[in-house]
């Protein structure tokens, strides 16, 4: 295979996408480290910079191919471990990590980032966030669908959102049947629960109950419910509720009273304090900012 011989990484704010599709690209690229080579080999923007020694936590999902030479990864669940070439690898929102080429080898990478409440579900039940590794990939099939990503991406056009997303969707299927979420005894469980905590309210909801409800203490259906889906059980219902009023604030015209009913917060009060904790602003502002009032390449970890 004939290397990269550059690097081009691509990152535009979360909400440039319509949040309805339940996936949205946060961040696409490639880059060629040759043996020897600095690593990370530019700056990245600061959510997404890192070093060996302090590692980093990011707030969206990262899929990370290494098409060649070797290097080793560590995850806050997943341990220290070492990565060849055509192996992919998987990292959660909040999930500390770190990685790194062989100086020896270095390596090339392509990635692409993404979030939203469809892909939420997708990695929770394939993709579990103690083995973040995938080996035994389809190289050629992975390479390509990372690209065509990274092309879409770095068009930047509405128009092209709906190709974005079967790519990106395309590729977790292709990644999927490499996921070993099944080999867990409460893989099933923690699905059937995290089905009945999208029903419930947002506010008050008794997870120890629903722990009882699907055989668990609280504590372990906590950990397991962490471990396979990336968030907490609370954060989860919260990251699903706010993901759906973020596309009712930018696509529709109902009063925030009208959202916070219809995505499960018992309260205006209540929806907006939320609101304002996960977004940094109030329903009203995010809206001025981003919904129907405003008008309305690649890159990597």
């Amino acid at each position: 295979m004939k290397p990269d011989n550059s690097s081009l990484a691509v990152y535009k704010p979360i909400d440039s996408f319509d949040l309805a599709w339940g996936i949205r690209v946060t961040d696409a690229g490639f880059t060629n480290v040759r043996p020897g080579d600095a690593y990370p080999p530019f700056r990245h923007p600061r959510p997404f910079m890192f070093t060996w020694e302090k590692g980093r936590r990011l707030d969206s999902y990262q899929v990370v191919f290494i098409g060649r030479g070797r290097g080793e990864l560590e995850t806050e669940h997943g341990g220290r471990v070492n990565i060849e070439a055509g192996d992919v690898f998987m990292l959660h929102p909040g999930e500390w990590h770190r990685y790194r080429p062989d100086p020896e080898t270095g390596w090339t990478e392509r990635w692409c980032g993404f979030t939203g409440t469809y892909a939420t579900q997708v990695v929770g039940a394939f993709f579990p966030v103690r083995h973040p590794v995938l080996k035994g990939v389809a190289p050629t099939l992975v390479r390509s669908r990372l690209r065509t990503i990274a092309g879409l991406f770095r068009q930047g056009l509405s128009a092209v959102v709906p190709a974005l997303v079967a790519q990106s969707i395309g590729l977790l299927a292709d990644l999927s049947a490499h996921g070993v979420a099944r080999s867990n005894p409460y893989s099933d469980a923690i699905d059937k629960a995290c089905d009945e905590l999208l029903r419930l309210s947002a506010e008050n909801v008794d997870l120890e109950a629903v722990a009882r409800r699907h055989g668990m203490s609280y504590p372990l259906f906590r950990r397991e419910f962490k471990a396979q889906k990336g968030f907490t059980p609370h954060a989860y219902i919260v990251e699903f509720r706010i993901n759906q009023a973020k596309a009712l604030l930018r696509g529709s015209d109902m009063s925030a009273r009208e959202i916070a009913e219809e995505t499960g917060f018992s309260s205006l009060a209540y929806f907006s304090t939320v609101f304002r904790k996960h977004e940094g602003a109030s329903p009203r502002e995010w809206r001025l900012k981003h919904g129907r009032q405003d008008g309305g390449g690649e890159q990597g970890p």
